[in-house]
């Protein structure tokens, strides 16, 4: 199956002028090289912190080096979609296409309450293709489900896979 990383991975980081991207494992090894004992100094001090968004707070960053893009010395940044900013076009359109070829869509783990995933729902709905949501509680796109299933994701996905694993061997 495809998957449109439609609000983008924390595997990557941007850049803001250029769109080079490197992965953020490479761009964190560079970091702590030029930042030799950072982490340790926070820790040791109670000043590393992870804020409700999994975010690090660090206090003390008077003496951190920070990394500029390697291809144009822009700004970089974590390659995901921020609240407030758009998914960009290429992806929408990416997803477009393939519920336009689906089957089936299946909504797993998600409210629905941002426009970027209900519109793939709407699409669905909209050319008839079947729409079966998982998700702990009400999502938006429950009016436009073809099956609802009020729970989590994990547990019901890996009973599904359990359940259809046969059905691939034959």
């Amino acid at each position: 199956a495809t998957v449109v990383n439609l609000h983008g991975s924390y595997a990557q980081v941007v850049c803001l002028s250029c769109g080079h991207t490197i992965s953020r494992a490479a761009l964190a090894e560079k970091l702590e090289a030029l930042n030799p004992g950072f982490l340790q100094r926070a820790e040791a001090v109670g000043g590393l912190a992870v804020a409700p968004d999994a975010d690090a707070v660090v206090t003390d960053t008077t003496r951190f080096r920070y990394l500029d893009c390697p291809s144009c010395g822009g700004m970089l940044k974590p390659d995901i979609v921020y609240f407030g900013e758009n998914v960009p076009k290429d992806l929408v359109a990416q997803g477009y296409s393939l519920v336009d070829d689906a089957g089936a869509l299946l909504v797993a783990g998600s409210s629905l309450t941002v426009f970027s995933g209900y519109r793939f729902v709407r699409h669905a709905a909209s050319l008839r293709i079947p729409i079966a949501i998982v998700n702990r509680g009400p999502t938006r796109g429950d009016d436009l489900a073809t099956v609802k299933v009020d729970g989590g994701c994990s547990e019901l996905l890996t009973l599904l896979a359990d359940e259809l694993a046969p059905l691939a061997l034959r």
